[in-house]
């Protein structure tokens, strides 16, 4: 892998603007001597009003950037950390000299954590490293006016910053216009995000700030909304994709229930370095499978190899004969016995809901956010009382040629699955196609209509074939 021309032509952006550090950040971390002379992150923003899908775009490059063999770094957004941990904003501070000092407070810190996430991501010794921001120094801008940005620029009694030093520290800037655009926003007690105050006159005015102030930046993408939302964080990933030169990263992709007929095979791919793999248990918080909580924790590539082994026992795998206990794994899975005993930086927490809009089914996107370990077993309700359904996967992730592909099962079912490219027809010749599980079609419609028993007929759910929906539903 290797950083695109985009980082090289920002290098040069930075010297140009006379980029000091040390004048920049006195409070940025220091750099241990001999360590992090390599190349430097490539740094993305993900910037624009509310509800224009910058979570969930932040959370599906960190997993697709991550499976392709990049180290991945999430710089947390600012403001809550002083804000929840504080009395907060003062009304009285509003238009005030008072505004313009938190602001450059918030900016200080943001350059200070920008600065040392750069430094860790430095200690590693081979990958290289991009980092994602849905919040940078740059988004003080927005809440303030044009005076009082000056004031946050050029405090007494601090270092002077310019906007072109600050816009130079990010290589790649994509405004994802909010859907207040198109007519789908929602906010407000009864909507899918009731924690959203913005009025959507509001979110349009906050869309149009937030494209000014990066309008000058020289590599800004700007994605507008788009019909179904899973194109629009498509283009988003598409953009990453032309400025990394990634191959495989964008595209739709498919998912078939298959059979390993090479063990050897297999065991080639495991110890690749290139290959990764994790558990991932979902649990769902509504009866309708819409909401949910996701812990996804990484394993070494041997442990899944092992898991595979038990899980298919009896498959008709060459060197294998007896038959796998299904039930004891499903449990060991719940338990997290394997991921429970990796340290917390090798664990991501998320939060998804599936947006169903009044248009129909085909119109439902997912949306995601990352989440922290207290909000994650919050979630789940201390005791798992509000899960309605929950499964384990298990997941082997890997690269053949230029494509990207994931291997996975489920811990309580028998199919073994291969996500794929849906433009690749040629497959590793290791992996063979084998055909629908009628049974499980025909459970899992059993299942949905149980599920929707109170719902008239043509609003009756239909589950997309091998999800983690329909898994769900058949575990239970």
């Amino acid at each position: 892998f290797h950083i695109g021309k985009e980082a090289h032509k920002c290098a040069s952006i930075r010297i140009a603007a006379g980029l000091s550090p040390t004048a920049l950040m006195a409070t940025a971390a220091p750099r241990l001597s001999g360590v992090g002379d390599g190349p430097q992150p490539f740094v993305v923003v993900l910037t624009g009003g509310p509800s224009s899908g910058k979570s969930s775009a932040l959370a599906l490059l960190r997993d697709r950037l991550s499976a392709r063999g990049f180290q991945v770094l999430t710089v947390p957004e600012n403001a809550t950390h002083f804000l929840t941990n504080s009395d907060g904003f003062q009304p009285e501070w509003a238009g005030q000299a008072a505004q313009a000092a938190m602001q450059r407070i918030f900016l200080n810190f943001q350059i200070s954590q920008e600065e040392a996430f750069k430094s860790f991501a430095a200690l590693h010794p081979s990958k290289p490293a991009v980092l994602l921001l849905d919040c940078c120094t740059l988004n003080s801008k927005v809440y303030v006016s044009d005076e009082q940005w000056v004031q946050v620029l050029r405090p007494p009694g601090q270092v002077t910053i310019t906007e072109d030093e600050l816009l130079a520290r990010y290589d790649l800037v994509i405004h994802m216009v909010t859907s207040a655009f198109s007519g789908h926003y929602e906010w407000g007690p009864g909507s899918n995000n009731p924690g959203r105050y913005h009025t959507p006159e509001q979110a349009k005015e906050q869309d149009g700030r937030c494209l000014r102030v990066f309008q000058a930046h020289p590599q800004l993408r700007v994605v507008p909304h788009f019909p179904h939302f899973d194109e629009k964080i498509g283009k988003v990933v598409e953009f990453v994709n032309d400025a990394l030169h990634v191959e495989g990263l964008a595209g739709k992709r498919s998912r078939r229930p298959c059979r390993v007929i090479s063990l050897e095979s297999l065991e080639l791919v495991v110890s690749r370095a290139s290959t990764s793999a994790s558990q991932v248990m979902t649990s769902f918080l509504d009866i309708a499978l819409q909401h949910s909580v996701r812990r996804d924790a990484k394993l070494p590539s041997q442990t899944w190899l092992a898991q595979f082994r038990q899980h298919h026992l009896g498959n008709g795998l060459p060197g294998t004969s007896a038959k796998a206990d299904s039930e004891s794994l499903a449990a060991e899975s719940a338990r997290g016995s394997f991921a429970g005993e990796m340290s917390s930086s090798t664990i991501n927490y998320e939060r998804r809901s599936e947006v169903r809009p009044a248009g129909g089914m085909a119109d439902s996107y997912l949306t995601r956010k990352v989440i922290s370990q207290e909000e994650y077993y919050a979630a789940l309700g201390r005791g798992c009382s509000q899960v309605v359904g929950s499964t384990a996967k298990w997941v082997l992730r890997f690269v053949d040629g230029a494509s990207y592909y994931e291997l996975f099962f489920f811990s309580r079912q028998r199919e073994l699955l291969l996500d794929f490219p849906s433009d690749v027809s040629k497959h590793a010749d290791w992996i063979v196609f084998t055909e629908e599980c009628l049974a499980a079609v025909s459970s899992t419609a059993s299942a949905a209509r149980t599920m929707d028993s109170g719902t008239p007929a043509k609003k009756r759910r239909v589950l997309r074939p091998h999800s983690t929906q329909e898994a769900a539903v058949m575990d239970c």
